[in-house]
This record gives structure tokens, C-alpha cells and sequence, in this order.
């Protein structure tokens, strides 16, 4: 018999949903009181503390998305010996790459401390705080991977929510009131990782309670089959975290830490936009990988579609708004002295548009484990990121760091992640080309004659700013529904039932 979440996609995207607007709200809470109540100099090292937290991250090696994967193929309450044998064998291999990294780590930390070598200088401490706890109870999402793969998506981000994002915040929020600095808000930020995976053990014990995460469940065959796939994956992530993190270290080493705030606030308002987009499609991986298993190409290549259509269009609602919009809402939230100019920050908007569409790409690839190829580009990626980022920083400054970003991009996984996707649905190019021009071009070119001719007669100008995004949503809305009603209705379809 297999296990049955009723609308588990609507479920699976209103918790996502609400895990976003809760990570989206806190840093508009928090980001203003970091500035009053930290300096500028403290706030620059502690983005960079988290910049280079990131890194660790990676001793996961894609062994997490190869539980998820391997429960979403098989989900059968016949399998539940074979559910414990996956997470205990995945748990133990991550735990035993998490203490050998931990080691590593306090090899180097005490050199940092005996030879003086000021690598991190300020952030030395803070930033050893949060890698010991990070890397000590990383393993325990094993828990949280299982009930992603199981399609209790809502019951895992649920657990995020509450036990993770809610409880992090709160503390951060008193302990900036209270005047503690960053060596408190390094062990919130530890501590605090951890608490998800607890609820999402909570939830598996009461689903399945017989499933049982231990060494004695440990299958060395099962461990050696992770490896392969775990290697693309972290290929991949490791790629993934130097296209995320680098900048704020290229701009805290070549111009100085007082300047990451003014580059990595308005990019967190990006790239939180981006995660919750990201949402919709990573949410749909189980199916994908389902789907892919049984060879319907046919639905894999709607599912597919529909998920470009709304990543490229929500991604095109969200630059028009903060093209308008965007620097009157950084000034109001956070001050003028972070807002990087309009040149560097509609670049930002360009960087947003080239790695929004890419998520459906992103998660197909993964969910069927078609990801070598595209992983090996995104190493190629990062590293023409991280050498075009220095040059251009020396030589530009802030508008350096994101055209590095942008070319990087364009040169690599702006064409390959759609030719890859492409290959894997069976999917011809020119008929792909086609649907993209009918279904995605010509409502953007709609809009973006209606938005200019708006803008060229400035028909709202005297409007408060409140009612200029209210009417310019509704346009864009109204034009879209004219437009793309089949499709709009497709995606509501898939969001709720599929």
C-alpha cells in the first residue's frame, strides 16, 4: 500500500509559502536593527562570517538529496526496513565526513590562533561557534530529507518554520536589543540549525513507527551506490556556494568590510525572491523523479513547461516592481547609505532574471540525476565567477562584483541548463523554442509595451507610491490573464492537485 498525502502539492506549496514570507519578513525586521545596533565594520564581518559558513554546508556531498531521491522512487509502507536502512546509511556517512571537515577546521583554527595569522581576524570566533554546532548536528537532516522524499513536504517545512526560522529570528531580535554582538548571535545562528530536524524525527516517529535511524540499520551496499551521484551533487553545490557567498568576501577583501552591507542587503532582497521561487519547482522533485522513472515523458514535459512559465513570469512581475519601486523600498527599510546605485542595482535585477528561469532546469536535472554534465559546467561557472568578480572589483568596484557574476553566467548555465533539461525530456529544440516564444516572449513583450508607455507619459506620477504598485500589478495581472489564461490555469492546477 502506498502512503497518501491528500492535495500534497497544495500542501507542500502553502507551507513552503509561509516557510519564505517567514525568511523574508525576518530580515526586514532584522537587517535595520543589525545597522542600529551593530557598526557597519561589525555587520560587514558578520555577513562574511555567514558568507564563509556557507562553504560548510558542502561536507553534505549531495548525500541528502541522494536519500530524498531514493525514498521518492520507492514510497510503499512495504519499503519502511528499507527507508531506515537508507537514512542510517546516509546518516553515518555524513556524520563521518562532518567530524573529519570539524577536525580540519580547528587544525587550521589553531594555527590562525598560535602563528597569529589573521586570516579572519575579528571573525574568527564567531565563525568557529556557529561551523562546530553546524557541523556536529548537520547529519540530522537525514530526518527532514526522508519526509521530503515521503512527498510530507509541509510537515518538513513546518518544522522549518517553527522550530527553525520563528525561533531564529526571535532570539536575534533580543539579543541586538539587548546589546550582545556577534559572538551571541553566532551561537543562536548554531544552535538553531538543528531544531528542525527534531521536529521532522518527531513527525517520522508518528507516520512510521517502525522507521529507525541507526547503525545497525547501515547497509555498506547502500552507502557505496551514494557515493556516485553524492559526488555530482556536491560538485555541485560546492559550485553553487561559490556563486552565492564569493562576492561578499571579493568585496569585504579587495574594498573592506564597511562596504558588503551595501552590496549584500539589496542582493538578500534578491536572493530571497529567488529562494521562494525556487520553491515551487524543488517541491515538485519527487514527481519529477516518479515521472521520469515511468518514462511519461509527455507529463514531464508539461510539469516542466508550466514550472518555466511561472518562474519566468513571477521573476518578471518582481524586476518591473522593483525597477519602479525598488530603491524607494531599500531607502525606507534599511537607509540610503546601503542602497549601491542604480547602475549596480539594475544589474542586480539582470542577475535575478538570468538565474530565476534556471530553476526548473535545476530541479529536474537533479530529481532524475541527470546533473553530472550540468554540475561540471557550474564548477566552470564559479570559477570564471570568482576570476572575472576580482578583476572587474579591482578595477570597477561594486558594479565589477555583479557584471563578473552576470558574464560568468551567460558564458555557461544560461544556455546549458535548458540544453541539458532539453535532452533529458526528449524535448526537440525548435518545438521548445517555439513554446517559449508563444508562451513566455510575446506576454513579456505585451507587458513591456504597456509598462514603457505607462512610464514615457508618467500617467501616475501623482499618485501615492501605495496605488502606483497597486494599479501597476493590477495591469500587469490583467494583461497576463488575457494572455496566458491556459496557462495560468495549468499552474493553478499543478500548484493545488499535482
Amino acid at each position: 500500500m502506498l502512503f497518501k498525502v491528500k492535495n500534497s502539492a497544495f500542501k507542500a506549496n502553502i507551507a513552503a509559502l509561509a516557510s519564505k514570507v517567514v525568511s523574508v519578513i525576518g530580515p526586514l525586521i532584522t537587517v535595520p536593527l543589525f545597522i542600529k545596533y551593530l557598526t557597519i565594520e561589525e555587520y560587514g564581518i558578520w555577513l562574511m562570517v555567514l558568507s564563509v559558513t556557507s562553504f560548510f554546508y558542502l561536507s553534505n556531498v549531495g548525500i541528502l538529496q541522494v536519500v530524498t531521491n531514493a525514498v521518492a522512487k520507492e514510497i510503499s509502507e512495504e519499503k519502511v526496513n528499507y527507508y531506515s536502512q537508507v537514512a542510517s546509511s546516509g546518516y553515518y556517512l555524513f556524520l563521518t565526513i562532518t567530524v573529519t571537515v570539524l577536525i580540519i577546521f580547528y587544525v587550521f583554527f589553531t594555527a590562525q590562533y598560535y602563528f597569529n595569522l589573521e586570516i579572519f581576524n575579528k571573525g574568527i570566533l564567531p565563525l568557529a561557534i556557529i561551523v562546530t554546532c553546524i557541523l556536529l548536528t548537520y547529519p540530522l537532516f537525514v530526518y527532514r530529507n526522508v519526509l521530503r522524499g515521503l512527498n510530507y513536504i509541509h510537515l518538513e517545512q513546518s518544522s522549518e518554520i517553527v522550530l527553525g526560522s520563528l525561533i531564529r529570528y526571535a532570539a536575534i531580535i533580543v539579543s541586538l536589543i539587548s546589546g550582545f554582538k556577534l559572538i551571541t548571535l553566532a551561537l543562536i545562528y548554531g544552535i538553531t540549525h538543528c531544531f528542525p530536524s527534531f521536529g521532522a524525527k518527531y513527525f517520522l516517529k508518528r507516520l512510521i513507527p517502525k522507521f529507525n535511524m541507526s547503525r545497525k540499520n547501515v547497509d555498506k551496499e547502500i552507502m557505496r551506490s551514494m557515493l556516485k551521484p553524492s559526488a555530482s551533487f556536491f560538485i555541485l553545490m560546492v559550485s553553487g556556494s561559490l556563486l552565492n557567498s564569493i562576492d561578499n568576501l571579493v568585496i569585504g577583501t579587495i574594498i573592506g568590510a564597511e562596504s558588503v552591507p551595501m552590496y549584500a542587503i539589496p542582493m538578500t532582497l534578491i536572493l530571497l525572491f529567488q529562494t521562494a521561487l525556487g520553491v515551487v519547482s524543488i517541491n515538485k522533485m519527487p514527481l519529477m523523479s516518479g515521472l521520469y522513472k515511468n518514462k511519461d515523458f509527455s507529463e514531464l514535459r508539461s510539469l516542466y513547461t508550466i514550472l518555466l512559465f511561472f518562474s519566468s513570469m513571477a521573476a518578471f512581475i518582481v524586476i518591473v516592481n522593483l525597477v519602479f519601486f525598488g530603491e524607494t523600498i531599500i531607502v525606507f527599510w534599511a537607509g540610503p547609505e546601503v542602497f549601491p546605485g542604480n547602475a549596480v542595482f539594475y544589474l542586480m535585477l539582470c542577475f535575478t532574471l538570468l538565474f530565476s528561469f534556471c530553476w526548473p532546469s535545476d530541479s529536474l536535472l537533479s530529481a532524475v540525476e541527470k546533473h553530472a554534465p550540468y554540475a561540471n559546467m557550474t564548477i566552470i561557472e564559479a570559477t570564471l565567477n570568482i576570476i572575472l568578480s576580482i578583476y572587474f572589483t579591482l578595477t570597477y568596484g561594486l558594479i565589477g562584483t555583479i557584471s563578473g557574476t552576470i558574464v560568468a553566467r551567460l558564458l555557461t548555465n544560461t544556455w546549458f541548463m535548458f540544453y541539458q533539461s532539453l535532452k533529458v525530456l526528449e524535448y526537440k529544440i525548435s518545438d521548445f523554442l517555439l513554446w517559449v516564444f508563444r508562451n513566455i516572449f510575446f506576454p513579456i513583450i505585451l507587458l513591456s509595451t504597456l509598462i514603457l508607455t505607462i512610464s514615457y507619459y508618467d500617467l501616475w506620477g501623482q499618485l501615492s507610491i501605495f496605488l502606483q504598485i497597486a494599479i501597476l500589478n493590477i495591469l500587469i495581472f490583467i494583461t497576463l490573464f488575457i494572455t496566458s489564461r491556459k496557462n495560468l490555469f495549468k499552474l493553478l492546477d499543478t500548484l493545488i492537485y499535482n
